[in-house]
């Protein structure tokens, strides 16, 4: 893997120390006991694109060349450094810790994203309900391999927003628990990672819609989308529900009061 470092441009940091160490686990945590936060930043997100590989190999007998891996680490940290910096000293209001109905004539559509260990997939629910709190519809969608949870939240949220243009539904307010996804959406940022180009997807849709609108908001106000993700795996891997899913009929009562 030395052109996978090469290329995300951590040779100075890997290769000093890479024959003082007889195990991988006493080499991570070198550099993160003794490195500051943005270098072994760097050098996390590069552990977390060879695990992503790793996984792609074992579940869809995929395989990245090194120097590509390399190169997505380095432009996934830099998205992330670049909206880190951008964000310091802004304040915004709190977002909702409850889930609160919209306005009459408009929808609200929850968005997750979370993971199956077991099976090594990476899930992505959404679900949509009226001003009164009812269930409208859903979408669930499961695929193997362990996303970079980035891309993740990123790729719920543009099937979320592809699903209702399907239904035709106008006036729809998007909600995730991804604060970055979010933040994403509403800059002009522009890079060349996975997540930048789901992003891209994400803006052209909403260019062609203005009556949609995205919102970040707690994990505790995004609860039916994050149980829904957890039970994904009961349906195919892309799938509408057309009918109220039982694994989130309390959490809707719950949230009607």
């Amino acid at each position: 893997m030395v052109q996978s470092w090469r290329a995300a441009g951590l040779s100075s940091l890997i290769e000093p120390r890479i024959h003082n160490f007889n195990d991988v686990k006493s080499f991570i945590l070198d550099i993160c006991h003794r490195e500051g936060m943005r270098d072994a930043g760097r050098f996390a997100v590069l552990l977390d694109e060879i695990w992503k590989n790793r996984n792609n190999i074992v579940w869809n007998d995929t395989r990245e060349e090194a120097t590509k891996i390399g190169l997505q680490a380095y432009f996934n940290w830099r998205d992330w450094f670049l909206e880190r910096r951008t964000d310091e000293g802004v304040q915004e209001h709190p977002p909702p810790t409850v889930w609160t109905p919209p306005d009459e004539g408009t929808f609200k559509c929850n968005v997750d994203a979370g993971y199956n260990n077991r099976l090594g997939t990476s899930n992505r629910g959404w679900c949509v309900r009226n001003n009164g709190g009812h269930f409208i519809i859903a979408g669930v969608a499961w695929d193997y391999g362990l996303l970079p949870t980035n891309v993740a939240e990123a790729m719920a949220l543009k099937e979320a927003i592809q699903g209702a243009i399907s239904l035709q539904l106008n006036n729809v307010i998007f909600e995730s628990d991804s604060q970055l996804v979010v933040k994403a959406i509403l800059k002009n940022q522009v890079g060349r990672s996975e997540f930048s180009h789901v992003i891209l997807a994400i803006k052209n849709l909403l260019h062609f819609f203005p009556n949609f609108e995205v919102k970040f908001i707690k994990r505790q106000a995004n609860s039916v989308a994050h149980k829904l993700t957890k039970a994904v795996n009961s349906w195919s891997r892309r799938h509408v529900i057309n009918e109220t899913p039982l694994c989130i009929v309390s959490h809707l009562i719950n949230e009607r009061h």
